[in-house]
C-alpha cells in the first residue's frame, strides 16, 4: 500500500492501515498488536534489550522520548536499546556474543562472514527460519538478499534490507551546467564521457586552473572501485565470475588490461585528480562539493539536498546530474549488485524460544509501513504536521524538528520496510525523482557477483592477497610501471594463492545449487 496524496495519519487511521497490510498496532479498539494480541486482553509487553550501532552523529536522546513511547504503545513492547559508537561498536559485540545473555537482540554490522557463519553452526544464535515464514512483512525482503544471509540453507538473522542496486560507487555523476556551458551532451558512452573530461580540462570552468576534470580514489584495490562503472563499460565481471565450470577472478580476464589502459590515459594526462592514490573517498567528495570537480563516482544520495546545498554554496549555478552507466567500446555496461542489505539482526540461543518469537514479531512490525512512517517523519502532531510518504514532503514547525532530530525515530525503528527506492532520499519532489529514475534504469544493467554470499577460508584468513597486484597496478596506471609487471603478479596469484581461492568458492558455489 502506498501513500500517494497528502494524510493527516492520526492513530486510528495508521492503525486502520497497519491491520489491511497484515501489520500490528497496539493501540485501542480492538486491533492487534505485534505480538497478534488483541489490545485490552491481559497480554504483558515483552521487554527487548537490543544492541546497535550508531553510524554517525550524537545518539537519541532516550529518557522522555516521545518516539520510543509510541513504538513501545503500538508494538506492546518494553525496549530497552543500547546504541554505540561505529568506532568500537565490534569490540562491544565481540564482548556480547561471548557473554551470551547480556542482550535480546543484536545488529552484526559484518554481515555474513567467516565469524557469522562459525558462530551459527556452533549454535550460538536462534534458528529463525521457521519464525521468519509467519511474518509477512519480513517475507518483503527479497530472496537475493535472504540468500546471501543464509547458512547452510538456513535463517540464523534477519538482514536489514537495502536496495540491491544502488549502494557504494555506483554510477557517475557530472557537473551539467558544465556540460550544457559548452554544448555537450550527457555522456551515454566512455567515448563521449572522456571527451567531457578532455573539454574540463581545457576550458577550466572552475577557473583559476584549479579544475580536476574527475575526483576518484583511493586506490586500493586492484579493481579501483572509485571507477567502476569504468570497468563495467568493458565488460569487466563484478569482482568473480564463472565461466566454463571455472571460477575467474576479474583481473584474470583480457578486458582488466584495456581498463586499466583508460585508468592510465586518464590519469596521466590530468583527467583525474593527481591525489586519487592516497585521497579518501571523503575527501574526493569534499573536492567535488567544493565545485572544483566535473565528476565523480557515487550513489544517488550525492543528489540529497544537504549535498546539493554545499555545492550551490560554492557555486549557485551547480547541477548534477546521474549517468546510470556508461557503455563501453563493445556495447558492455553495467552496475553492481550488492548484498542488499546492512546488518544482520540475531538473537542469541540463550534467549527463551517464546520470547525469541515476540522479538521477530516486533522486527516485523518495525518493517511495516506505519512503522516506516515513524522512522522517516516521526509522530503525526508531535513532530510533524503533514507527510507524504510517496514524495517525502513534509510539514513540520521549527520544534517539530529539534524534537525529531533530538528523538532520531531511524534509530528507534530498528528494522526497515524493504524499498528499492531506499537510496532515494531527497525531500525535494523533482530530485527524489530522478533519484528514482536512475535507479530504475540499474536494474536494466545489474552484474553479479556469484560469490557474494560464498566464503573462502583462505581468503579470509589472507586479506591481503592482492597486495603485490595492488601496488604493479597502481603504478601502471600512474605511469611509472609497465604491464609486465602487473602480468606477473596476476601470474603468481593464479598459479599460488589465488588457485585455492577460486578452488574454494567454486566448491561452495556447486554446493549451493545442489
Amino acid at each position: 500500500m502506498k501513500i500517494t496524496k497528502w494524510v493527516s495519519i492520526s492513530l486510528a487511521l495508521t492503525l486502520a492501515m497497519g491491520t489491511a497490510a497484515g501489520c500490528a498496532s497496539g493501540d485501542k479498539g480492538g486491533q492487534t498488536s505485534s505480538s497478534g494480541k488483541e489490545e485490552g486482553s491481559d497480554s504483558q509487553p515483552t521487554t527487548i534489550k537490543a544492541l546497535t550501532i550508531l553510524a554517525a552523529g550524537e545518539p537519541p536522546i532516550l529518557e522522555n522520548n516521545k518516539t520510543l513511547e509510541e513504538i513501545e504503545k503500538r508494538a506492546n513492547i518494553k525496549l530497552n536499546l543500547e546504541v554505540v559508537p561505529g568506532d568500537v561498536y565490534t569490540d562491544k559485540v565481540n564482548i556480547a556474543i561471548a557473554a551470551g545473555n547480556q542482550y535480546d537482540l543484536i545488529l552484526l554490522t559484518d554481515g555474513k562472514d567467516d565469524k557469522y557463519v562459525k558462530l551459527a553452526k556452533q549454535g550460538a544464535f536462534h534458528d529463525l527460519t521457521e519464525l521468519v515464514a509467519k511474518n509477512d512483512n519480513l517475507q518483503k525482503i527479497p530472496e537475493y538478499t535472504w540468500n546471501n544471509t543464509t547458512v547452510d540453507g538456513k535463517t540464523f538473522g534477519i538482514p536489514r534490507p537495502r536496495g540491491i542496486y544502488g549502494g557504494g560507487n555506483s554510477n557517475i555523476f557530472i557537473r551539467k551546467d558544465w556540460l550544457d556551458k559548452y554544448n555537450l551532451p550527457v555522456p551515454a558512452t566512455l567515448d563521449e564521457f572522456t571527451h567531457a573530461l578532455q573539454v574540463f580540462k581545457e576550458k577550466d570552468p572552475a577557473g583559476g586552473g584549479n579544475t580536476i576534470p574527475m575526483v576518484a580514489g583511493p586506490f586500493n584495490s586492484p579493481w579501483f572501485g572509485s571507477l567502476n562503472p569504468i570497468g563495467f563499460s568493458f565488460g569487466l565481471p563484478y569482482s568473480y565470475k564463472v565461466e566454463d565450470g571455472q571460477a575467474v577472478a576479474y583481473f584474470q580476464t583480457p578486458e582488466y588490461k584495456d581498463y586499466l589502459d583508460w585508468i592510465r590515459m586518464a590519469y596521466t594526462s590530468g583527467l583525474i585528480d593527481k591525489d586519487a592514490p592516497v585521497t579518501k573517498t571523503v575527501q574526493s567528495k569534499d573536492k567535488f562539493k567544493s565545485g572544483m570537480a566535473g565528476a565523480m563516482v557515487d550513489n544517488v544520495g550525492m543528489l540529497d539536498d544537504s549535498n546539493m546545498s554545499v555545492m550551490k554554496k560554492a557555486d549557485p549555478n551547480a547541477e548534477l546530474v546521474g549517468i546510470p552507466f556508461i557503455e563501453g567500446p563493445n556495447g558492455d555496461k553495467g552496475v553492481q549488485m550488492i548484498e542488499g542489505y546492512f546488518g544482520i539482526w540475531v538473537i542469541p540461543s540463550k534467549v527463551p524460544k517464546e520470547k525469541a518469537e515476540k522479538i521477530v514479531e516486533f522486527l516485523n512490525w518495525s518493517a511495516s509501513e506505519e512503522a516506516t512512517i515513524i522512522s522517516k517523519a516521526g509522530i503525526e502532531g508531535i513532530h510533524y504536521d503533514k507527510y507524504n510518504l510517496e514524495t517525502g514532503e513534509i510539514e513540520r514547525n521549527d520544534e517539530q524538528k529539534k524534537l525529531f532530530d533530538k528523538e532520531k525515530p531511524a534509530i528507534l525503528i530498528l528494522q526497515n520496510e524493504y524499498d528499492k527506492y531506499y537510496y532515494a532520499s531527497s525531500l525535494i519532489p523533482e530530485i527524489r525523482k530522478e533519484q528514482r529514475a536512475v535507479l530504475d534504469e540499474f536494474e536494466k544493467a545489474g552484474v553479479e557477483n556469484p560469490f557474494i554470499s560464498i566464503l573462502s577460508e583462505t581468503l579470509g584468513k589472507n586479506p591481503e592477497h592482492t597486495k603485490k597486484l595492488i601496488e604493479a597496478s597502481t603504478n601502471y596506471v600512474m605511469g611509472k610501471g609497465e604491464w609486465e609487471a602487473v602480468q606477473a603478479e596476476i601470474d603468481a596469484w593464479s598459479n599460488g594463492i589465488g588457485a585455492q581461492i577460486l578452488k574454494e568458492y567454486m566448491d561452495g558455489y556447486n554446493a549451493s545449487k545442489k
